[in-house]
Formats: C-alpha cells, structure tokens, sequence
C-alpha cells in the first residue's frame, strides 16, 4: 500500500540530503559565462536567427512584389492602391 509520507518525513530527509552535501569546487562568474563565447552555435539562437532572416526576405520580397512590380501581377494596383491609401474621413 503506498502512504504519501508524512511532511516531517520529507523535511528530515531532506535536510538529511542537504547536511551530507559537500561540493569541492563552487563555480564563479567565469565558469558560468565560459559556455556564452559560442552561443551562435547554439541549436535555438541558430534556429531563431534562420527565422529572423527568413522573416526579413519574405518582407523585402513582399515590398518589391507591391511597390516595384505592381503590373506584373493581375490584381496587384488594386491590393498596392488598397495599402498605399488612407481611407477619407
């Protein structure tokens, strides 16, 4: 049968755990910061940089589609004249 155990069972063990606890060696600001000098490399900020980038080319080739190409596609002056005017008071 299990029995959740009782809170003074859990704060016994626990302190029991942190009185053994003996580190040799703490780490200071330059073991922690040591892992930063590659952070490029990093799977997440690389993932998120491609997705910046891609971002900004889906963008740029946007504004060409609509400012500089506006009769090349059917229907683009009316979409470049929807976005370019202000609606009247």
């Amino acid at each position: 049968m299990n029995r959740d155990p009782a809170d003074s069972e859990v704060i016994a063990a626990f302190r029991a755990e942190v009185a053994t606890w003996a580190p040799e060696h703490v780490p200071n600001l330059v073991d922690l910061t040591h892992g930063l000098e590659h952070h490029w490399r990093r799977p997440v900020a690389l993932a998120s940089a491609l997705g910046s980038l891609a971002l900004a080319v889906v963008l740029v080739l946007s504004l060409l589609v609509v400012v500089v190409m506006p009769g090349s596609v059917p229907g683009m002056e009316y979409v470049k004249d929807h976005l370019a005017t202000r609606p009247g008071p």
